[in-house]
């Protein structure tokens, strides 16, 4: 089975030699295989590192002035070759096997089209004993719980570093929504899950292969109490995106969002109030971190009330 494997970068200067070093040594059991990199506007060396790379792997490299990361996915996609495309990212560093074990779990399966793997940390060596003991850590840096089955999955549970998809669905026109994603400011969490759910609404199935495996690069700078919070405001977003289609015509609404919600916000906040005044620590993490989903939550549903919908 040929396949291709395309990923999106933005100034990944700082993992890209560990990621494409790492590309030179995959197993690739005979395989016929093509890396298509989407520079998305980079502004450090990222051009440069590429092109060292170009001469030892079967590299197609793409630009784009155009920020988003999606936008870019949509670029590479025009680019691919084979039955199967490999998506990642620039801070993905894949095991050896990691290609062969995808490739056989697409041809062991041809009922389904969505494929995930494993995705394990790679922390900083300094790492703060209270983020693997507090912090969720699939919603926060896209770490798959270790002890995932291989097997059927919901496809809301295959995440960027690490997913399959066949490529007869861009063949049909499926592409990846612009409006969320990576890109500059404050964005939308989810992409790639909004991608595979909205092909598992058209009854595609996904499957989890357990033996391809990526490392997940964890910076620096993503280690601290602020960035992890500001995360969980864009998943809030996100979040809001992925309940809305459930709304009954019975839920009560207010400003777009079910009314327990507000209730939720009032009560993290008085928690995140009496944990400081306590001086407890892990309590207040955790109720700053469900009050900061929370407000994206509310945000978004803000911004798409129907009577804010009706103005744009």
């Amino acid at each position: 089975m040929s396949t291709t494997v395309l990923f999106a970068t933005h100034n990944g200067a700082h993992t890209l030699p560990r990621v494409l070093d790492a590309y030179m040594r995959l197993h690739t059991g005979g395989t016929i295989w093509q890396l298509v990199i989407v520079d998305n506007a980079s502004t450090d060396e990222t051009p440069q590192i590429i092109s060292s790379f170009t001469p030892h792997l079967p590299l197609r490299a793409i630009r784009t002035e155009k920020r988003g990361k999606n936008v870019a996915l949509n670029i590479g996609i025009e680019e691919i070759d084979g039955e199967l495309v490999i998506l990642t990212d620039d801070d993905a560093v894949p095991a050896t096997d990691w290609l062969v074990q995808l490739i056989k779990c697409a041809a062991e399966h041809p009922e389904f089209d969505i494929f995930g793997g494993g995705i394990d940390p790679i922390w900083p060596e300094d790492l703060p004993e209270w983020i693997p003991r507090l912090v969720n850590l699939g919603a926060t840096f896209a770490i798959t719980p270790s002890d995932t089955p291989s097997g059927p999955i919901c496809a809301s549970q295959i995440w960027g570093p690490n997913m399959a998809i066949r490529s007869k669905l861009f063949a049909a026109g499926h592409r990846f929504n612009e409006a969320v994603g990576p890109t500059a400011g404050q964005y939308i969490m989810g992409s790639e899950v909004e991608f595979t759910c909205r092909l598992e609404r058209l009854g595609h199935k996904a499957w989890f292969c357990g033996d391809a495996r990526v490392g997940h690069i964890v910076r620096q700078n993503q280690i601290s109490r602020k960035w992890i919070v500001d995360r969980a405001f864009r998943l809030g977003r996100h979040m809001y995106h992925q309940e809305r289609p459930q709304f009954q015509a019975s839920d009560k609404l207010i400003r777009g969002a079910p009314r327990w919600k507000y209730r939720r916000l009032v009560s993290e906040q008085l928690r995140h109030l009496g944990a400081r005044l306590l001086g407890d620590q892990d309590r207040s993490f955790l109720a700053e971190w469900e009050v900061s989903f929370l407000r994206g939550y509310l945000h978004e549903a803000h911004q798409h009330r129907p009577e804010c919908a009706s103005r744009h």
